[in-house]
C-alpha cells in the first residue's frame, strides 16, 4: 500500500510538472503568435499604404494624360476656328468691295433710267397735249406676268452679276410685243410716231429689266454677305468660348501639377475633420504641427480661466449692486407706505358709528343686534323673491297659452290658405274647360281671391311677428326669474 501511495504521488508530481510545462509552452506560443499577428498587421498596413500610393500615382498619371489630351484637342479646335475666321474675313472683305461696286453701278443705272423717263416728253414735244398724255400712259404701261421667286440658295461662293436674259425675259418681251401691236395704237397717232414710240418704250423696258436684274443680284449678294457676317460672328463666339475653355483647362492642369497629394500616417485623435458617410473629404483640411495645436490649446485654456474669473468677479460685483438697489427700493416703498398711512389717519372722518365703536364697551351686544337685523332682512328678501317668482311663473304660463292659441290660429289660416289655393286651381280648370264666356266674372272672382289671399298672408305675417315678440318677452321674463347674486367688494 505504501509503495502504491508513493507511486501515485510520484505520478501526480510528474503530472503537475507536465501540466506546468504545457501551460508555459502554451503561454510562450500565444505570446509569439500575438507578436507575429501584430507584425503581420504592421506589414499588411505598410503594403496597403504602398498600394494606395501606387493607385494615387496611377490616377495622377491618368488624369495628367487626360488633361493633356483635352488641351491638345481644344488647341486644335481653336486653330481650326481661327483659320476659318481668317478665310471668312477675307471673303467678307471681297464681298463688301463687290457689293459697294454693284451699289455704285446700280445708282448710276437708276439715274439713267430717271433721265430716260424725263427725256420722253422732250422727244415727243411736237405732239399735242392730248396725244402726249395718251402716249405717256402707254409708255408707263407694262405687261403682267406671274412672279417667279428668286433662288438665292444656289449662289456661287463669290456671286457675280449675271445680266443675260433668260426665259422670263423672253416671255416678258413676247407680252410686250402684244402691247406693241397696232390694235393698241391710238387713232390720233401716226404710224411713224408709233414706231418711234415703240422703239423708245422697248429701250426703256430693256433698261428696266437690266436694272431689275442688277438690283436682284445686289440684294442676293447683300443677303449672302449678311449670312457670312452672321457666320463670322458665330465663329468669333466659338473662338472666345474655346479660348475660355482652354484657359480654364490650363488653370486646372497647372493646379493639378502644383497641388500634389501627400500620403501621411496619422493617429485617429489627431484628425479633426468631420468624417463623411463613405469617405472623408480632406480638400479643405490643413496640416498643422502638433506643437502649434498644443500651444494654442494651452493659450485657449489660460484665456478661458482668466475670462471665467473675470466673469465671477463681475457677477459678484453686480450682485452687490442689485442687493443695494433692492434694499434702497424697499426702504423707499416702506417710507411711501408710512406716508400714506399717516395721510389716511389725518384725513379719516370720525363718524358716529366709529365713535360708537371706539367708545362703546359692550361691542358683543351691538354685533348680535346687527346680525339679528341682517337675518330679518334676508328672510324678508327671500319671501319677496318667492312671491316674484310665483308671479313671473303665472305670467309665463299665460304667455305660453297665448302662444299656443296663436300657433293654432296660424295653422288654421295655413289650412284655409291651402284650401283656397286648391279651390283657385279648380276654378281655373273649370274656367279653362267652360270657355271664355264668363271672362269678366272669373276675372272679378280671381281678383277677390287674390285680395283675400293677400290679406291672409299679411295677417299670417303680423301674427308671426306677434308670436316672435311674445317669445322674446317670455324669454326675458324667464331670465328675470333667476336670482342675480352680486357681491359688492
Amino acid at each position: 500500500m505504501e509503495e502504491r501511495e508513493k507511486y501515485r504521488k510520484g505520478l501526480e508530481a510528474e503530472l503537475k510538472k507536465i501540466q506546468n510545462a504545457n501551460s508555459e509552452a502554451m503561454a510562450s506560443f500565444d505570446e509569439k503568435l500575438q507578436k507575429l499577428f501584430k507584425q503581420r498587421i504592421m506589414y499588411q498596413k505598410t503594403i496597403n499604404q504602398e498600394e494606395l500610393k501606387i493607385v494615387r500615382l496611377a490616377r495622377s498619371v491618368y488624369q495628367s494624360a487626360t488633361l493633356k489630351e483635352e488641351d491638345s484637342d481644344l488647341y486644335n479646335l481653336l486653330e481650326e476656328f481661327k483659320n476659318f475666321k481668317l478665310k471668312s474675313q477675307e471673303e467678307i472683305s471681297d464681298l463688301k468691295k463687290i457689293s459697294e461696286k454693284l451699289k455704285e453701278d446700280h445708282e448710276v443705272m437708276q439715274a439713267e433710267d430717271k433721265a430716260m423717263e424725263k427725256a420722253f416728253k422732250k422727244d415727243f414735244s411736237d405732239l399735242d397735249i392730248f396725244a402726249l398724255d395718251m402716249l405717256s400712259k402707254l409708255y408707263r404701261r407694262r405687261p403682267k406676268l406671274s412672279k417667279q421667286k428668286s433662288n438665292t440658295e444656289t449662289m456661287s461662293r463669290f456671286p457675280l452679276p449675271n445680266l443675260s436674259s433668260d426665259e422670263s425675259d423672253k416671255a416678258y418681251f413676247e407680252a410686250l410685243a402684244e402691247l406693241d401691236s397696232d390694235t393698241n395704237k391710238p387713232e390720233s397717232i401716226d404710224d411713224f410716231v408709233w414706231e418711234r414710240f415703240i422703239e423708245v418704250r422697248r429701250t426703256k423696258v430693256e433698261n428696266e429689266l437690266f436694272l431689275k436684274r442688277h438690283g436682284q443680284q445686289l440684294a442676293d449678294l447683300n443677303n449672302y454677305l449678311q449670312r457670312m457676317v452672321e457666320e463670322d460672328e458665330k465663329t468669333k463666339k466659338n473662338i472666345e468660348d474655346t479660348f475660355q475653355k482652354l484657359n480654364d483647362l490650363r488653370d486646372k492642369r497647372l493646379k493639378f501639377i502644383m497641388n500634389l497629394e501627400v500620403q501621411l500616417l496619422l493617429k485617429q485623435g489627431q484628425i479633426e475633420v468631420d468624417a463623411g458617410i463613405f469617405s472623408t473629404e480632406y480638400s479643405d483640411a490643413l496640416l498643422i504641427h502638433r506643437s502649434v495645436v498644443e500651444d494654442l490649446n494651452s493659450h485657449i485654456v489660460t484665456l478661458g480661466e482668466a475670462k471665467v474669473s473675470a466673469m465671477i468677479d463681475c457677477k459678484d460685483y453686480y450682485k452687490n449692486i442689485h442687493l443695494l438697489e433692492w434694499e434702497h427700493e424697499q426702504m423707499q416703498m416702506e417710507g411711501e407706505d408710512l406716508l400714506t398711512r399717516t395721510k389716511e389717519v389725518q384725513t379719516l372722518r370720525v363718524t358716529k358709528e366709529l365713535q360708537v365703536f371706539l367708545f362703546e364697551d359692550n361691542t358683543q351686544q351691538r354685533m348680535q343686534k346687527e346680525v339679528h337685523t341682517l337675518e330679518k332682512t334676508i328672510k324678508l328678501n327671500e319671501s319677496m323673491f318667492q312671491k316674484k317668482v310665483k308671479d313671473k311663473k303665472r305670467c309665463l304660463e299665460r304667455l305660453n297659452r297665448m302662444i299656443a292659441e296663436k300657433e293654432n290660429a296660424c295653422k288654421e289660416l295655413d289650412n284655409d290658405l291651402k284650401e283656397l289655393a286648391v279651390s283657385l286651381v279648380e276654378r281655373q280648370q273649370i274656367q279653362e274647360a267652360s270657355g271664355g264666356n264668363d271672362i269678366l266674372i272669373a276675372t272679378e272672382q280671381r281678383m277677390k281671391d287674390i285680395v283675400a289671399r293677400r290679406k291672409l298672408v299679411e295677417l299670417a305675417k303680423s301674427q308671426s311677428q306677434e308670436v316672435a315678440v311674445l317669445r322674446a318677452e317670455v324669454e326675458r321674463l324667464r331670465m328675470k326669474t333667476f336670482p342675480a347674486l352680486v357681491q359688492n367688494i
